[in-house]
């Protein structure tokens, strides 16, 4: 393997997927190494300047005006350009029940019949509520099952969870048990002693970004462990390494777009790379 790249994007997000299409059929003269742990979603190989490396990445740095990166095999990879698009950490209970069918931390992929079945909603921030409210629109019946016994939400959130009339609300309560037939999710039991017949159980991810191999030295982080970055997605610290998608400060829907239309302009803009 040839370990100088052109641009390295580390994460198999949707925000990093959505950035390798847009620069890959842009001008396929920039070489790109596409690097994940796993990779969940469908990657397409059509475009030879792409390598698609699983492997994890446990330190990156800059020197001499390129990007090292340390893969945990000891590779090391170089790049002129980086970008993180890591995502962010799951929460324990994805973690432990990563093998149970119908366990989402998205309200993207709900089924039509989800009109008639019941799901859970596990936490209390304010963006478990926004996840309850959306999950709320698709199922018949949802209970939000919180830890503490007051919410987090803001007052228009908590007034928005009062008026739904399909949703109740289970304060101080837990999950400590789930049963599956026939490969799906039958019922969740509660520390309270109540068993529900539920079709899915829906966690938010923590809100800690996976910045674990995001060296202080390119981008800095804020109190709550997210990228800082400029409005077009830039490092503070290190022209040409960014970061996008749910581990930045700012995740908007031109975020990708400004950074695809930066990082080609840095080349010379779309297909004229090397030309």
């Amino acid at each position: 393997m040839n370990n100088q790249f052109d641009l390295i994007i580390i994460g198999d997000s949707k925000e990093g997927n959505q950035l390798l299409t847009n620069i890959a059929s842009a001008n396929t003269g920039i070489k790109i190494a596409f690097i994940s742990r796993d990779f969940k979603r469908k990657t397409s190989h059509e475009f030879l300047s792409v390598d698609y490396i699983k492997e994890e990445v446990v330190f990156t740095d800059y020197k001499n005006r390129l990007f090292g990166c340390y893969l945990k095999s000891g590779l090391r990879l170089y790049a002129t350009h980086l970008v993180f698009a890591v995502g962010q950490k799951y929460a324990p209970f994805m973690l432990e029940n990563k093998k149970v069918p119908n366990v989402f931390n998205t309200a993207v992929d709900i089924p039509k019949e989800a009109k008639d079945l019941q799901a859970i909603v596990l936490g209390h921030t304010t963006e478990d509520i926004k996840l309850t409210l959306e999950v709320a629109k698709k199922y018949r019946h949802v209970y939000l099952c919180s830890k503490p016994i007051e919410l987090e939400g803001t007052e228009r959130q908590l007034k928005k969870l009062a008026e739904a009339k399909n949703v109740v609300v289970l304060p101080n309560t837990q999950l400590v048990g789930l049963s599956t037939q026939r490969g799906n999710l039958k019922t969740v039991e509660l520390d309270n002693y109540s068993t529900i017949t539920c079709s899915a159980i829906f966690v938010k991810t923590a809100t800690k970004p996976d910045t674990s191999c995001v060296s202080k030295k390119l981008i800095k982080c804020d109190d709550l462990g997210y990228l800082e970055t400029d409005r077009y997605a830039e490092s503070t610290l290190v022209p040409k390494c960014f970061a996008i998608g749910t581990c930045a400060q700012r995740n908007t829907k031109r975020t990708v777009a400004n950074l695809t239309e930066k990082i080609l302009n840095n080349f010379g803009g779309p297909n004229n790379v090397n030309s």
